[in-house]
């Protein structure tokens, strides 16, 4: 799992963009890809899919980096264009596999459903960045508990551990990983009540 690269303020983000900056471009992959899967996958369930759709996206921002005001105008770019993907992918699947009612729900999603959707990925991206410092059994099982979604009984099979032990690690790792994500100073204040809300679901 990739660490955190050098950070930019948003003014300084905008800037380097616009003179093309592969650093900066690697920052935004780095904070914005995690998100951007989950968003997806929620739409196309389908987790290759989904992973395809979101490289394609910033594929196509590396056209447009001059073309952005603000980092806000570029991640908005990135979920519509993820959003516009995964329907035209449900459309072309809708012969084979999926009825004309599911991708009408899909399609016709409130504009809160698809904020809440955004906000939970960005909340997942902002876990998982730091998961990736977690020691390394906690971190292996924490990833495979809380992005995975996997049982503690999955997870003791998968890493050859005994389900105490994979509970120990679990227990451990998720407090460490609360302690961190408090004191991430570029976690946005309103999205720390969902990041909590995600792991306090994760100790049940």
């Amino acid at each position: 799992m990739p660490g955190h690269p050098s950070h930019f303020n948003q003014n300084e983000r905008i800037l380097l963009f616009q003179d093309g900056s592969q650093l900066a471009f690697e920052q935004c992959y780095e904070e914005n890809i995690m998100a951007l899967c989950y968003f997806t996958e929620k739409i196309v369930d389908d987790r290759t899919v989904a992973e395809d759709i979101a490289t394609e996206c910033f594929i196509k921002l590396l056209d447009r980096l001059q073309s952005f005001e603000n980092s806000q105008k570029v991640k908005s770019f990135l979920f519509v264009t993820a959003n516009n993907a995964a329907l035209d992918h449900l459309r072309m699947k809708k012969r084979h596999q999926v009825s004309h009612e599911e991708i009408a729900y899909i399609n016709n999603r409130s504009q809160e459903d698809i904020e809440r959707d955004f906000i939970r990925a960005e909340a997942l991206q902002a876990i998982y960045q730091e998961i990736d410092r977690l020691p390394e059994k906690s971190r292996q099982v924490v990833f495979m508990s809380v992005i995975e979604g996997l049982s503690l009984d999955e997870i003791a099979e998968k890493l050859d551990m005994a389900y105490k032990t994979v509970q120990h690690y679990k227990t451990q790792g998720l407090k460490l990983l609360r302690v961190a994500l408090l004191k991430n100073k570029y976690l946005p204040v309103g999205l720390l009540p969902v990041v909590l809300d995600i792991l306090s679901s994760r100790y049940k």
